[in-house]
This record gives C-alpha cells, sequence and structure tokens, in this order.
C-alpha cells in the first residue's frame, strides 16, 4: 500500500511539474496577448482591437489556469508521497512492536 501510494504520488509530481512547466512556456511565447493589448490601448474604442484583446484574454486565462492546475497536481502528488512515507514508517513500528516471529509474548 505505501509503495503504490508513494509510486501514484511520483508520477502526479512529475507530471504537475510538467503541466506547469508547458504552460508557463506556452505563457512565455504567447505573442499575441502582448500585441492585442498594445493594439488595444493604441485604438482605444476601436471594436476590433477590443475583439482581439478578448481573444487574446480568453487564451492567457486558460494558459494561466492550466499552470495552477499543474501545481495544484503536483502538490497532490507530494502529499501522496509523503503519505507513503508515513505508512511506510507505521509498517515498520508495528513490526518492530509485535517483536521477532516464532517468539511467544508473555
Amino acid at each position: 500500500m505505501a509503495s503504490t501510494c508513494k509510486g501514484i504520488g511520483i508520477v502526479f509530481a512529475i507530471l504537475g511539474v510538467a503541466v506547469v512547466l508547458f504552460f508557463g512556456a506556452a505563457i512565455e511565447r504567447d505573442e499575441n496577448y502582448n500585441r492585442a493589448a498594445l493594439a488595444a490601448a493604441r485604438n482605444p474604442g476601436n471594436v476590433m482591437y477590443d475583439a482581439q484583446l478578448k481573444e487574446a484574454q480568453a487564451l492567457r486565462a486558460f494558459e494561466i489556469i492550466g499552470a495552477a492546475l499543474g501545481a495544484l497536481l503536483a502538490i497532490n502528488g507530494v502529499t501522496l508521497v509523503l503519505l507513503g512515507g508515513l505508512a511506510t514508517q507505521q509498517e515498520q513500528a508495528a513490526k518492530a512492536e509485535s517483536g521477532p516471529p516464532g517468539r511467544a509474548s508473555s
């Protein structure tokens, strides 16, 4: 049980970090948002530029939410790894408390 918990936790943590890095890179490479924001600022009230900015904002929101969900997935993975460690300690403590096999307790 403990090793399964640790294994799943490691997978979740790695996937979470990968998702954060992917969406972080997507945010960094997103030039459409900067271009749309600049065009909308230079042409206030222009419906076309405002629509382009709204589209770029929707994409940016998706990227930010993706990065946040990746961070939460990584946190859940680390939590599972820690719980697996605690379960291992509990199993070892229970084995040590019961004593060596074949020995009768009084």
